[in-house]
């Protein structure tokens, strides 16, 4: 999805903001695992997603 250049320049020009095209997104590749390797990724998973909902858990723990 390519910006015409005529409007992207016009855009620069009068705002001083560059404009890009959007990055398709990238699927994550498959891993595969065995013994204590995947024990320490799903680990490390675990502690990502404690930490990034730790106000939510603890809003529904308190429930």
């Amino acid at each position: 999805m390519e910006m015409p250049r005529l409007v992207a320049a016009e855009i620069e020009k009068r705002y001083g903001v560059r404009l890009i095209s959007p990055r398709l997104p990238v699927r994550p590749a498959k891993i595969d695992l065995n013994g204590s390797e995947r024990r320490r990724v799903w680990m490390a998973a675990a502690r990502r997603v404690m930490a990034t909902h730790a106000k939510v858990l603890a809003a529904l723990a308190k429930r």
